[in-house]
C-alpha cells in the first residue's frame, strides 16, 4: 500500500479508478466517435473536432433539458459554439435567439454571427423607446456587417411592435433566422428609485423610522435604522403576520415618480413576451451572479426563450454562491 501523503498522491495512485468512476456516472452525450450532424457543414465556418463535441453535447442535452452551460476558457471559441448549438438543435429551420452579453461584446456577437450563420439577420435592442434624441439609435435596428464593421441598416422596430406581432407574425415578416443582440447594462437599466420608509412623530415610537406596511420601527438585530443606515442600498424587511400568520416581504423602496419613467428591456420581455425567441443566450454569466439587478436580468431572461444557454470561462469565482446563484 503506497503512502498516501497528500491529495496529489491520492489522485496519482487511483487516476484510472476516479476516471472510470466519473465516466460511469457522468456519460458523454455526445461521444468523440459519432458522426456529428450534417447541419455543421452548412456553417461558413467549419469548427474544430473538438468544437464539434461541444456543439453535439449541447444539442442532445437541449433534447433533454431546458438549460445547458458551455464552461470553456477564452479562446476557445464559446461563441461559435453557441451558434452553431442553435443550427443543430433548430434541425436546419429558422430560428429567433436573444443574447445578452457585457455591452463591449454586443457589436463582436453581431459580427460573429455574420461569419458563422448563412442567410441570418442581425438585430441590436438599443432600448425601449421609439423616439428621443435623434443622435443616438433608439429600439430595435438591424445591423450589417459592412467592410468589417458593424452598422445599423435597414428594419426598424420595437418590443412593444414584436409584442404586438407575435410569433408567428414576426415569421411572416422575417422568414430568415433572427439574432437580437443586447448589452446587460440595457437590459436591466429600469426605473430610478428612492428609499420608501416612515418617520413618527408622536408616541412611543417619536422620531423612529417605522415601516409603511405595518407602522413599526425598522430594526435590525434589536438596533433601529436611521438614515444614514439606507445609503444607497435597497433595503426590505421579512415581517411575519400576527397569530402565527405568513411572512410578508415589505420593499423599503419605490419607483421615483419625479425621475424618468421607464421598464427595463428584460424585465418587459420575461413579462410580456414568455418564450417569444427560441433560443435564449448569457455571454460571461459568471458575472450575472447574486441578487442584483444583472442577476434578475438573467432569470428573466431564461422565461422569454424555451432553450437557455449560459457561457463563461470562469463558472466559480471561489465560493460555492457563485455556481447556485447561476
Amino acid at each position: 500500500m503506497p503512502n498516501l501523503g497528500t491529495i496529489h498522491d491520492y489522485l496519482r495512485t487511483h487516476s484510472e479508478e476516479i476516471g472510470e468512476r466519473i465516466l460511469s456516472s457522468y456519460p458523454a452525450l455526445f461521444g468523440a466517435g459519432e458522426a456529428p450532424s450534417p447541419l455543421l457543414s452548412h456553417m461558413l465556418r467549419t469548427p474544430y473536432p473538438a468544437q464539434t463535441l461541444a456543439i453535439m453535447g449541447v444539442s442532445k442535452r437541449w433534447d433533454l433539458a431546458r438549460n445547458a452551460n458551455v464552461v470553456a476558457e477564452c479562446g476557445a471559441g464559446k461563441t461559435l459554439i453557441a451558434l452553431g448549438s442553435m443550427l443543430v438543435h433548430s434541425a436546419g429551420r429558422p430560428f429567433t435567439s436573444l443574447v445578452m452579453a457585457p455591452p463591449h461584446l454586443v457589436e463582436k456577437w453581431a459580427r460573429e454571427t455574420f461569419l458563422t450563420l448563412p442567410h441570418v439577420r442581425v438585430f441590436l435592442i438599443d432600448d425601449m423607446r421609439n423616439g428621443g434624441n435623434s443622435r443616438e439609435p433608439h429600439g430595435i435596428n438591424e445591423v450589417r456587417l459592412r467592410r468589417g464593421e458593424i452598422v445599423r441598416e435597414g428594419m426598424h422596430t420595437s418590443l412593444s411592435e414584436l409584442r404586438r406581432l407575435g410569433r408567428k407574425d414576426w415569421r411572416r415578416l422575417c422568414p430568415e433566422t433572427a439574432i437580437f443582440c443586447i448589452g446587460r447594462e440595457k437590459a436591466k437599466l429600469s426605473y430610478f428609485w428612492k428609499h420608501c420608509y416612515g418617520m413618527s412623530r408622536s408616541g412611543r415610537y417619536l422620531g423612529a423610522l417605522t415601516n409603511p406596511d405595518t407602522g413599526s420601527p425598522i430594526e435590525t438585530d434589536g438596533v433601529r435604522l436611521t438614515p444614514i443606515d439606507f445609503d444607497k442600498k435597497r433595503l426590505h424587511e421579512i415581517v411575519e403576520q400576527p397569530k402565527e400568520g405568513t411572512a410578508k416581504y415589505c420593499p423599503l423602496w419605490q419607483a421615483d415618480g419625479n425621475k424618468i419613467v421607464r421598464m427595463a428591456p428584460a424585465e418587459y420581455m420575461g413579462r410580456y413576451m414568455p418564450e417569444w425567441f427560441d433560443y435564449a443566450l448569457a455571454d460571461e454569466i459568471h458575472q450575472l451572479a447574486g441578487d442584483t439587478a444583472q442577476g434578475n436580468a438573467l432569470g428573466v431572461l431564461n422565461r422569454t426563450a424555451r432553450r437557455f444557454l449560459g457561457l463563461t470561462g470562469t463558472l466559480l469565482s471561489g465560493y460555492a454562491d457563485d455556481l447556485f446563484n447561476t
